[in-house]
């Protein structure tokens, strides 16, 4: 089988200690990164330099994500946003055209703030808690605007789909919510999981949601319908990140595990295109370029690497 992607750039020893999370920005080609030393990391998306070190966090940043679109006049200038949530108990939000500048930090307890994901209109940010609801932080005063309940589980992760329709959360029990934004109402409860829920994606068409489980499945699910389409196996570990190729045309998911392993799927053949086994520490994070075309993943290992399609430059 030819490769799909190829490795290009290394970024050994990137943090002083695992990366827990990585970001790529549609706007500024940054790619931001998250690690346990409390630091987050801005590099070129392009070249893989590192370009700017944002400080500010006491603790571990559990999750960073870039705000969709530069049209966000929440922010400052329409400027385009980083969100970083950490064990210090704090979201922080950044200004990536202005070399990171901190905007805004929202105090949350860790309890209602553990990872972080943009709206697609970049008004909220939407946060999984302990106590089993979202959170949702209005971006303009960093004040919590909604919350949305589920069945009092940890909710590990959080995604909402690319036209802003549905908000989905994962579960510690197995449990993926799905509420459609329009009515805030809970549309669907997904319960083919039986174990921890790490990582949610939804692909580009909106109706399609990859999760990431401890039971080391990739599920896929058609939420129009709230049915699962397909059970992936392969992992060997925990599958900690999902991530869907932005390109609709590609029907791809990647995915991380703590079996150190990378693996590309052909959603339509519903099976593994490829394996990159590139790390030496279990693979916390995954981020796609938005063409598609080049993805990067992060590690315990302190390492960023980079792959790039073989058509790619």
């Amino acid at each position: 089988m030819p490769t799909t992607y190829i490795p290009t750039i290394v970024n050994d020893n990137a943090h002083s200690d695992g990366i827990w999370d990585v970001a790529w920005s549609k706007n500024t080609n940054y790619v931001a990164t998250g690690s346990s030393d409390a630091t987050v990391k801005l590099w070129d998306g392009s070249s893989g330099e590192l370009k700017h070190e944002l400080t500010g966090h006491a603790l571990g940043v559990i999750s960073v994500d870039a705000s969709s679109d530069g049209k966000q006049d929440q922010l400052r200038d329409d400027h385009v946003g980083l969100a970083s949530t950490s064990i210090d108990s704090t979201i922080k939000i950044w200004d990536l055209e202005n070399n990171g500048a901190l905007i805004r930090t929202v105090t949350a307890s860790a309890a209602q703030a553990w990872t972080a994901r943009f709206s697609p209109d970049g008004q909220y940010l939407a946060a999984g808690s302990h106590d089993g609801s979202i959170c949702l932080y209005d971006v303009a005063s960093g004040e919590k605007a909604q919350s949305l309940p589920t069945k009092d589980k940890f909710l590990m992760c959080t995604a909402y789909s690319p036209d802003g329709k549905y908000l989905a959360g994962g579960a510690e029990d197995g449990s993926i919510y799905v509420f459609d934004i329009e009515t805030n109402q809970l549309a669907h409860t997904l319960t083919a999981h039986a174990m921890a829920v790490r990582t949610l994606s939804f692909a580009a068409d909106s109706r399609t949601l990859i999760s990431g489980c401890d039971d080391k499945y990739v599920h896929v699910y058609d939420v129009s319908h709230g049915q699962i389409a397909s059970a992936l196996a392969g992992h060997n570990g925990w599958v900690l990140k999902v991530a869907a190729n932005p390109d609709i045309s590609k029907q791809q998911v990647a995915s991380a595990s703590s079996d150190k392993k990378i693996k590309v799927w052909d959603l339509g053949m519903r099976s593994v295109l490829e394996t990159q086994e590139v790390h030496t520490d279990q693979v916390w994070g995954l981020a796609w370029n938005p063409e598609g075309t080049k993805f990067v993943s992060v590690s315990d290992d302190m390492s960023i690497k980079w792959f790039a399609s073989s058509g790619s430059s």
